[in-house]
């Protein structure tokens, strides 16, 4: 017995083929030169049968998963993880009662990996707001007294600059005590 995607097979035979190509430029006399040999994907074949009471879902089930490339494994004589299926060859013989001889085609494949890092997030101590641990803003907590002026030569910050963050919508006039001013 063997499993395509959780799905058992009782197969009979398992091959796998491991090749490369080689490319070969011709000369004028001999052999032709060859200089680079490139990898090729290995390629399963699994021949065997599918016994069910209606082995036209379970192969309904393997079409549907090649035409949208999903991505399966195989445990039988050979083992092969992150394979797509690229062939089913189902006959229907009146010998098989409750099931179907199938061959079905596997070709390995290797999935990228992105050099794309997602940023951690933490929350804070009110565990109200998340904050991204490479965020570059930086607040000011307003006191009595505080103006824009005052924060951006305290922090040696251009005025318009932080007047202009929309994280600071209070008019020059009045600036609320306790509220978070940014300035970088």
């Amino acid at each position: 017995m063997a499993k395509l995607d959780n799905v058992y097979i009782s197969n009979t035979t398992d091959s796998a083929s491991y090749s490369v190509n080689v490319t070969e430029y011709p000369v004028e006399k001999g052999m032709p030169l060859s200089d680079t040999v490139i990898q090729v994907a290995d390629t399963f074949t699994v021949t065997g049968y599918i016994i069910d009471k209606n082995p036209e879902n379970i192969l309904n089930k393997f079409k549907s998963k090649m035409e949208k490339g999903a991505v399966v494994k195989y445990v039988g004589r050979v083992i092969a993880s992150d394979v797509l299926i690229t062939a089913i060859n189902p006959s229907y013989s009146g010998n098989i009662q409750n099931g179907m001889a199938v061959s079905i085609s596997l070709k390995k494949i290797r999935i990228p990996k992105s050099p794309w890092v997602v940023r951690k997030t933490t929350t804070t101590n009110s565990g109200t707001k998340a904050k991204t641990s490479a965020s570059t803003k930086k607040y000011h907590r307003v006191k009595k007294g505080d103006t824009y002026w005052g924060v951006s030569r305290k922090y040696k910050k251009n005025l318009k600059t932080i007047m202009g963050y929309k994280e600071n919508p209070w008019p020059a006039r009045f600036i609320p005590i306790g509220v978070k001013i940014r300035y970088q």
